[in-house]
């Protein structure tokens, strides 16, 4: 397995040299709980490998819900054999719902802009089993930059590895020891009611 670039390993120093400075008065220590949720929220935009920092384009958030389906709900897929040589197809009923459920900047989409195949109610693609899982993260820093608002920034682990929830409680050193050595690293924004319950999270803003 690679490791981070120079390039990137430098670029990840300066950002968190830079969040220390700019956000010191704001360190948060994350509990076991915390860290378990923020860790969780990140790992489900790590896992799709996607980069969601242009959320003012449509097609990112639509290929973000449906490939968020894709690693943690399989049985919303239906196969068979389909038009243009796809053979899996997913409804589009929930894309809203999950690009509401994530982004703290949600608004009404438009279904229609996609990577992929489209006919006003499905999706569909040639499932060939080539997904490749990203990794999860593990947070590094955490700041509140204003109250219910924080910059994190973090590592992933496990690219093409299989992993479990369980594994977002690991350290550094044993997530290296199990994994090998971080794949990528990145930053966000996000906004939270309670740093110990997933579920009232929000991306604001996030770069990987």
């Amino acid at each position: 397995m690679k490791r981070i670039s120079k390039v990137g390993a430098v670029l990840l120093a300066l950002a968190l040299c830079f969040a220390q400075t700019a956000f010191a008065s704001g360190v948060v220590n994350l509990n076991g709980a915390e860290r378990h949720a923020m860790n969780l929220f990140l790992s489900n935009f790590t896992e799709v490998g996607s980069d969601v920092s242009c959320y003012d384009v449509d097609s990112v958030l639509v290929d973000f819900a449906h490939d968020h389906l894709w690693f943690n709900d399989h049985d919303a897929f239906e196969y068979g054999e389909y038009a243009n040589g796809t053979n899996c197809r997913v409804p589009d009923d929930r894309i809203q719902e999950i690009v509401d459920k994530y982004f703290a900047w949600s608004r009404e989409v438009d279904l229609s802009q996609t990577r992929f195949d489209y006919d006003g109610e499905y999706y569909y693609h040639e499932e060939t089993g080539g997904w490749l899982n990203a990794g999860f993260a593990l947070a590094l820093n955490a700041y509140e930059t204003e109250p219910g608002r924080y910059y994190v920034s973090f590592l992933t682990f496990g690219e093409g590895q299989a992993w479990n929830s369980d594994d977002l409680d690991l350290n550094f050193a044993d997530a290296e020891m199990k994994f090998g050595i971080p794949m990528h690293g990145g930053h966000a924004w996000i906004t939270a009611e309670n740093l110990s319950d997933r579920s009232t999270y929000r991306m604001a803003e996030f770069a990987y």
